[in-house]
């Protein structure tokens, strides 16, 4: 029998496709429930009250300032003036909105709407300094005591789903037999582990931890009961709509799915658990156990498995019993588990720790009919067979290293050992209906999966944060700073030189995730700093996208990615590639380096006084630099520096039916080269957007400070721009068209990417 499912490749619309079973992912039908059981309660249920007494303070909150336009003056304001425009007119108002057929049925006010977006997305000026606050003042928080803690409490309240609370008081209680005992309580299972055989100072050490692991296995619990439509597990397994190819996309029409993905009443509390099980984590001094010899313990508990192993080289092969809280010591390993993830729907937390070595986090490749030598090595969920549009994406339904499916899941990889991940799908700091967490405290990495993954995250929070070390990340999609509806996704790399690989889909072999605006010839990214929603015309189904950063502190990088990526929005998403400082290397092909489309916002930042280039690898199609198309911003900024860029169409500070581009340098000696002249400081308003509003509004501005700048460009009618010139075009001569651009080597642009 044929089963419907959707299969999406956002932004493209879905469509219904026959599967058999056996081919893909199963499909959980939705319980019949009455309108009353679609209503989330209005009060929290009771729970067992955490110890009392003064409790330990959370570490400083990253800095954060007004973000608000300057009042008067600068070289934003001589350039708009320059068109006819205004501090005031450069945004989005009432007027505008009124000509949004979207904007006038109500199809923008979604339940999932981040409570910030909607007065930065209207105010394009402010999105640098948003940028700058939200991404850059991370670098604060991951180098404090309790960085994974403090970077979880950051996210949700980015996401407003923060309970107030403190980290919880264990001082003075350091039975770990009880707090054993209470973990299986919290999940409403009887449990004496009896006698443990291990030394007092460890049992010492992990008694906080597992009493904070057991306010999370109560909050959980608490959550999952608030919903009737789908069972636990259900969730787990097909939670991540949005990010699916094969996903439950018509459960957003659903009042009760839609309130538990929501999770206004419930997620703040698992946030607040989730916080403050990394901050038990992080508060043990893990450098007096790192090497011990000598010690093993394996409980059964009704919760899963609790393994502690020594120093010793260590093979951990897959087995299906779900592991609670996993311990090693050191000594280089090789995980071929499910480790530090969420497989069974109810337990809801999952640990794991290694404290040193050279590790290996896998799986057990299993060879299907549908592999390709480019791509990763399947696993037991094998590929699909590819169709008119998609390649043999992966069917995975494992998540591995850091993978929170209606859960809490947390990977924490201590030492600065060279360490090596792998795997297909929702993994490396991944998140839907949970908090997902992959901490690596150092060393030369490399991670690879394929999907939703290094930083990804929907109805929840996805971490991915790497202390140090020239690392290289390789996915394809949804990856590296990725988020979809409600989710909160962040990829920290503190320092090295690395390398952000999401493969733009335009080898030999072709690409494997449809893109629409380049169907064919590269992949659809979402990644490297990625926000995007669901718009389903169809199905009349439209749901803001989260937001997705990627915050490169410091370091020579360099980024590559085909449709959707560093620093893009698609749809109500925020995506913001912050970088620091050092010589970038940036590639994409279509809609990326601060791109917006579709009511959407895009920032690309790069800091520091490194020399950098833009799309000298890989030859750039449309909507770059500063691009916003359709009631969308895109924001970029690059600080100082000599320079390169490359662009074509609709690049470098354009706006495109109804949208506004920001592109500004603000020092060095650049060189700018194109193919056409259809872009830098450019207004276009496109002959069928004209007609579907005619009051239609775009804008485009470049801003290139101080150096003496090369522009190569095509011969045309209008002026072109050069050093010490006021330039900017419309592409149709409409006066709905506003394009401006100032070249000056005096000033201050006011806009800056520290």
């Amino acid at each position: 029998m044929a089963v419907g499912v959707v299969l999406v490749g956002c932004p493209q619309t879905p469509k219904t496709v026959s599967f058999q079973p056996g081919q893909g992912p199963a499909v959980v039908l939705s319980i019949p429930h009455t309108p009353e059981q679609a209503q989330e309660p209005d009060e929290r249920p009771t729970r067992v009250q955490p110890p009392v007494g003064p409790a330990p303070a959370w570490d400083d909150a990253a800095p954060v300032e007004t973000c608000t336009p300057q009042s008067e003056g600068g070289l934003l304001e001589e350039a708009l003036e320059a068109r006819g425009l205004t501090r005031s007119s450069f945004g989005f108002d009432e007027t505008d909105y009124s000509s949004s057929a979207y904007y006038t049925a109500g199809d923008l006010d979604d339940p999932f709407l981040m409570g910030w977006f909607r007065a930065t997305h209207n105010s394009p000026e402010t999105a640098p300094c948003f940028a700058r606050d939200r991404a850059a003042g991370l670098d604060a928080l991951v180098e404090g005591h309790h960085p994974v803690a403090a970077a979880v409490r950051h996210a949700a309240a980015l996401a407003h789903r923060w309970k107030k609370g403190e980290p919880l008081d264990s001082r003075g209680h350091t039975n770990l037999r009880k707090a054993l005992t209470a973990v299986c309580a919290a999940g409403g299972y009887e449990y004496d582990p009896g006698k443990l055989d291990l030394p007092l100072d460890l049992q010492t050490a992990l008694t906080p931890v597992f009493q904070a692991i057991a306010h999370g296995v109560e909050e959980h619990r608490l959550m999952v009961q608030t919903q009737t439509i789908m069972s636990a597990q259900a969730w787990l397994e097909g939670g991540n709509i949005g990010m699916a190819v094969f996903g439950q996309y018509t459960k957003l029409k659903d009042p009760a799915a839609v309130a538990y993905l929501n999770g206004k009443y419930t997620r703040p509390a698992l946030n607040l658990a989730a916080a403050r099980i990394a901050f038990a984590i992080e508060s043990v001094d893990w450098a007096h156990f790192r090497g011990l010899k000598g010690v093993s313990l394996d409980l059964d508990t009704p919760l899963g498995k609790v393994r502690i192993r020594d120093a010793g080289k260590h093979l951990y092969k897959y087995d299906p019993e779900p592991v609670l809280f996993h311990l090693d010591t050191g000594g280089d390993d090789a995980y071929l588990d499910d480790v530090g993830a969420n497989t069974h729907g109810h337990i809801g937390v999952n640990i794991a720790i290694d404290l040193d070595g050279d590790d290996t986090y896998t799986y057990d490749a299993v060879a299907s009919e549908h592999d390709r030598d480019d791509l990763l090595p399947s696993d037991a969920d094998g590929r699909y067979a590819g169709d008119e549009q998609y390649g043999p994406i992966t069917l995975s339904t494992h998540g591995r290293q850091g993978s929170a499916r209606n859960g809490i899941a947390m990977l924490f990889d201590l030492g600065v050992g060279d360490d090596q991940y792998q795997s297909l799908a929702m993994s490396q700091g991944y998140a839907h209906l949970g908090v997902g967490v992959l901490y690596d405290e150092g060393g030369h990495d490399q991670y690879r999966s394929e999907t939703s993954s290094q930083g990804a995250a929907l109805y929840g929070i996805g971490l991915l944060i790497d202390a140090g070390g020239d690392d290289r990340y390789d996915s394809t999609q949804h990856s590296q700073g990725s988020a979809s509806v409600a989710g909160v996704a962040i990829l920290h790399d503190d320092a090295g030189d690395d390398v952000y690989r999401a493969d733009p889909g335009m080898g030999d072999d072709g690409p494997l995730y449809f893109s629409p605006q380049q169907a064919g010839e590269a992949n659809s990214s979402m990644s490297q700093g990625c926000g995007s929603g669901i718009r389903w015309d169809a199905e009349q189904i439209f749901v803001s996208g989260g937001i997705g950063i990627l915050r490169d502190a410091v370091g020579d990088d360099s980024y590559t990615a085909g449709v959707f990526a560093q620093g893009a929005g698609y749809w109500q998403g925020t995506g913001i590639l912050s970088d620091g400082d050092g010589a970038d290397k940036y590639d994409s092909r279509f809609y990326g380096q601060g791109a917006g489309a579709h009511y959407a916002l895009g920032v690309l930042l790069d800091g520091g006084v490194g020399d950098d280039a833009f799309n000298t690898r890989l030859s750039p199609k449309s909507m770059q630099l500063g691009a916003g198309n359709d009631f969308s911003v895109g924001v970029y900024v690059n600080e100082a520096g000599n320079d390169i860029y490359r662009f074509h169409t609709l690049s470098l500070g354009a706006g495109s039916c109804s949208g506004i581009g920001l592109a500004v340098d603000n020092g060095g000696t650049d060189r700018y080269a194109s193919d056409t002249t259809h872009n830098t400081g450019l207004g276009s308003v496109s002959p069928t957007c004209l007609e579907a509003r005619p009051n239609a509004t775009s804008i485009g501005v470049m801003l290139d400070v101080q150096g003496l700048d090369t522009y190569v460009y095509p011969a045309a009618a209008f002026e072109l721009p050069a050093n010490d010139t006021v330039f900017g075009h419309g592409a149709h001569d409409l006066a709905s068209e506003y394009g401006a651009g100032l070249d000056t080597t005096s000033g201050d642009s006011g806009i800056h990417a520290n």
